[in-house]
């Protein structure tokens, strides 16, 4: 099969389109034939190897979603045939372990302890095929397209589980969306808008905030150009925002946190930036206000957010598509920072 292959950490440079053999299934297990992948900023975080939970062994296929149409089924496989289409969960659990609690037992699969992770342990989808177990597939909706969920599946779960799960947004309040133009921040105005909330985006681009408008954005915020916690203290009248979903880090995350209400609530799914900032503690417990995270999502949320997506609940902002053997180029655009929404790899069938 062809795939994006790396044998070393570094620039995009690193990648290049390789034949290397099909991966093979044992029982329980189902191979893929992969028609669309999306570039995540993870796999740019795995190629640089700035990943410090886990290890990368080489020759090593980048890739943490896709989709396509089952292949080739193990033995013992009983919830999915040949022709089935279908996405693979990014983290790979096991669905039940020795320990007590049982995360996945709980519908915390994404922070299994046994945890495996697409395209960082396993090799994942930038290629022709992909081999996940049985437990770790999702039917894919028949009205949602293989480009469609690639590229939304795994940002619009995070966002969702950011904004929903999370922070535990609600009607009424106020959210504050940091780096509205990438793939997080874009579905997650969305997911803001549709839960009834004021939306005040933020970016570095008029451009960009612009485009946050169109998707339901009510007020916006040049990060760049303007101080982010005086103008949310202006647009709320002093009071501060609801809920702040963040993936920026560094200043815009400091200020985010001084820029909460009264018992508000500061999802993270990461940072650009520094990760490090300083926090007053008895600012925050004055407020009664918390901060949270989130590594990915769990099935349970990637359903849901498969079927809001089915549903044109919430609509998937692709930037640009590239043929896999482009990778290279599609990781650099995301790095550049210069585009809006969600990168695509294109498969040939």
């Amino acid at each position: 099969m062809k795939a994006i292959v790396i044998n070393e950490f570094g620039g995009p440079e690193v990648l290049h389109q390789r034949e290397v053999a099909t991966p093979k299934i044992g029982p329980g297990e189902v191979l893929i034939r992969l028609l669309a992948a999306g570039v995540n900023r993870f796999d740019v975080t795995t190629r640089r190897g700035e990943i410090p939970y886990a290890a990368v062994s080489f020759p090593h296929v980048l890739g943490v979603e896709g989709a396509g149409i089952v292949a080739e089924v193990g033995s013992d496989v009983t919830a999915f045939q040949i022709g089935d289409r279908v996405v693979p969960v990014l983290t790979i659990s096991r669905g039940v372990c020795r320990h007590n609690p049982c995360y996945c037992q709980l519908g915390w699969d994404n922070i299994c302890r046994h945890f495996d992770k697409l395209g960082l342990t396993k090799w994942g989808t930038y290629a022709e095929y992909v081999k996940a177990s049985e437990h770790n597939l999702i039917h894919l909706p028949d009205s949602l397209s293989f480009t469609d969920a690639a590229t939304s599946m795994v940002a619009t779960a995070t966002a969702w589980e950011l904004t929903i799960s999370r922070a535990q947004l609600r009607q009424g309040e106020t959210a504050l969306v940091n780096a509205v133009g990438g793939a997080v921040g874009s579905a997650a105005v969305q997911i803001a808008r549709c839960a009834g909330a004021r939306v005040i985006a933020s970016a570095g681009s008029d451009n960009k905030l612009e485009l946050a408008r169109q998707l339901g954005a009510d007020e916006l915020i040049n990060y760049k150009r303007q101080d982010l916690k005086t103008e949310v203290l202006n647009l709320t009248e002093g009071r501060g925002v609801d809920v702040v979903i963040e993936t920026v880090g560094g200043q815009v995350l400091q200020q985010s946190i001084e820029a909460l209400a009264h018992n508000g609530r500061l999802a993270t799914a990461g940072s650009v930036g520094s990760s490090k900032v300083e926090i007053d503690i008895f600012r925050l417990l004055r407020k009664q206000a918390w901060i949270t995270g989130t590594h990915f999502a769990p099935k349970a949320t990637i359903r849901t957010a498969l079927d809001l997506l089915a549903e044109k609940r919430l609509r998937p902002v692709l930037a640009r598509s590239f043929p896999l053997v482009e990778a290279g180029e599609a990781q650099a655009l995301l790095e550049s920072r210069e585009f809006f929404g969600n990168i695509l790899l294109e498969i040939d069938p």
